[in-house]
């Protein structure tokens, strides 16, 4: 994380488009170019389990936890974003998916706990001193100095490490859940080995999700759940594969990114 959530500038409308998720039953407006949501975003939605308070770190446009909203409509979303006209479109998200009213967007820098002080959470309690059912998360991806720069900032931001690492990052996530509470993440299948000895420290009952391209392609993405406190050992699921070898998507891949299917439910 490298800047403030305060230097961003206003999305311009024609800066901007409108795509539609979960069959178009979702709709989301987002910058045509730099950081993009995506099908990572619908399958971390997928992953939330159950209802009750949820809170994504790193929400970029909102996307993941709006589509978890969609499918379990009793949830409470709060949604943490460094890039503050991210977090504006998250807000802009939510009240054009009717979900205004259970959906909380805010700028954010978990670095600087200055910047969270003032955000509230469940009950109207701080954020930092209330404890959610489930945090999900799409970390950035890279660690810093291993990518080049993307082409625009809000991309390079949101796909590399900034001030706050991995470690950092995923300690924030588990810090902010109930005892018991569950933590859903996405993340490159070759930084697993981090993750796991990162979620050891706090979490049981781990569990991988392998996400297969296809059938003869190493998993390039993982799904990784945790309960907080649980001392129940690892468990490596089958995973789900998302194209048949001609390109088009198995049932699965079209259970969870059309008809907005939880992960649990094709797993």
């Amino acid at each position: 994380m490298t800047s403030n959530p305060s230097d961003n500038a206003p999305p311009v409308e024609d800066s901007l488009s409108v795509d539609g998720f979960l069959d178009g039953n979702l709709k989301i407006k987002q910058p045509k170019s730099g950081f993009r949501a995506g099908s990572d975003a619908v399958l971390l939605g997928a992953s939330v389990l159950q209802t009750g308070t949820l809170l994504d770190v790193g929400c970029g446009v909102g996307t993941a936890g709006l589509c978890a909203l969609h499918r379990l409509p009793d949830i409470e979303l709060w949604g943490l974003e460094l890039q503050s006209m991210l977090a504006e479109l998250a807000t802009v998200n939510a009240a054009s998916n009717g979900h205004q009213v259970r959906a909380h967007f805010s700028p954010a820098d978990i670095s600087d706990r200055r910047s969270l002080k003032t955000i509230a959470g469940p009950l109207g309690s701080p954020l930092l001193e209330t404890g959610f059912d489930q945090v999900i998360t799409n970390p950035p991806f890279y660690e810093k100095g291993r990518a080049r720069p993307a082409e625009t900032e809000n991309k390079s931001i949101a796909h590399i490490e900034g001030n706050v690492d991995l470690k950092d990052w995923l300690e924030f996530c588990i810090a902010r859940l109930k005892p018991k509470g569950q933590l859903s993440l996405i993340h490159r299948a070759d930084r697993l080995a981090e993750i796991l000895s990162f979620l050891s420290v706090g979490c049981g009952n781990i569990e991988v999700i392998p996400l297969w391209p296809d059938a003869k392609t190493p998993a390039k993405r993982v799904i990784v759940r945790a309960i907080k406190g649980s001392k129940a050992p690892l468990e490596l699921n089958h995973g789900i594969v998302l194209h048949h070898m001609d390109g088009s998507p198995t049932d699965h891949a079209n259970r969870l990114l059309r008809e907005g299917c939880g992960l649990d439910d094709v797993l």
